[in-house]
Order: structure tokens, then sequence, then C-alpha cells
């Protein structure tokens, strides 16, 4: 009788079966969709391969990357604008933000799943991830427009 060979018991007998996001992914597409999309893909594999306080602290991150976003959308309109240096406030504070991420928190989970499976797990698939992904870079930026829009209408700001 023929039985299939199940690799991920092959490569590591010390680690169950297990289905995550490529954490080099998380990273990569985190770069576009920002750190709050990869600490969260990361929160969901660091519960699947049954670390709780890795995961609580790609929750912090995902938290954090929600509190930086929305900050900077609240008090992007009052920042000065005093130079030509000012209209890249925003992706400077992104970049800065996502190294810290990559850093501080998204790089650990790459040598962790490359040691305990190396690539023998199942791949999750990535679309709808990035569909929801994408889906907030279109709600952050209605609502970006809809702030701004706003303060321009009661007179808090003018646009010149």
């Amino acid at each position: 009788m023929y039985k299939p060979t199940n690799l991920i018991n092959m490569a590591n007998k010390n680690y169950p079966p297990i289905a995550l996001w490529n954490p080099i992914w998380t990273i990569i597409w985190s770069f576009l969709f920002s750190p709050v999309f990869g600490a969260f893909l990361q929160r969901t594999n660091w519960a699947e391969m049954g670390e709780p306080d890795k995961a609580s602290i790609s929750g912090v991150w995902a938290f954090l990357g929600v509190l930086f976003l929305g900050g900077y959308l609240f008090a992007e309109p009052f920042l000065p604008d005093a130079n030509d240096f000012s209209q890249y406030y925003f992706l400077i504070c992104w970049i800065i933000f996502y190294f810290l991420w990559v850093v501080f928190n998204g790089r650990f989970q790459v040598g962790a799943v490359a040691a305990r499976y190396g690539d023998s797990y199942h791949h999750k698939l990535w679309g709808k991830p990035l569909m929801l992904g994408a889906g907030g870079l279109l709600l952050w930026t209605a609502i970006s427009l809809t702030y701004i829009m706003g303060l321009v209408m009661m007179g808090v700001i003018s646009i010149e």
C-alpha cells in the first residue's frame, strides 16, 4: 500500500505541520501596505507557531502602526510648511517606522520559521491579505481626503 510522504514531518519531527504566510514576504509587502499589515500577519503566524508572547508583541506593533498612521493623519495639516522638504514628512516618517518595525520585530520571524520549518510548511495564499491591504490603503486615503476637505470647508486650514 502506497503512503504519500509528508515533507513537513520529514523536515523536522519536533514541530507539527503548519500553514504560515511567508515571513520574508510579510516584510516586503509591509513596505507598500505599512508595518500594520506585516505585524498583523506575523502576529497570526506567531500564534500558529504556538508563540503567544511573540504574537502579542507583533500585535503591539500593529497597534503602534495604527496610532502612527492615525496620529500623522490628524497632525499633518498643522505641520509647518516652511520649505520644500515639508512635502516629504510622511514619506520619511513612514520609512523610519518601517525600518524600526523590521529591526525590532519583523526580522525575527524569518529566522524562527527557517530554523523550525525551513521551506517545508504550507504557504498560505496571498490573495485575501493583499486585497485587505489594498482596501486598507484606500480606506486610509478616503479618511485622509475627507478630513482635509472638512478642515478646508470649516476654514481651519486654507489651500493655497
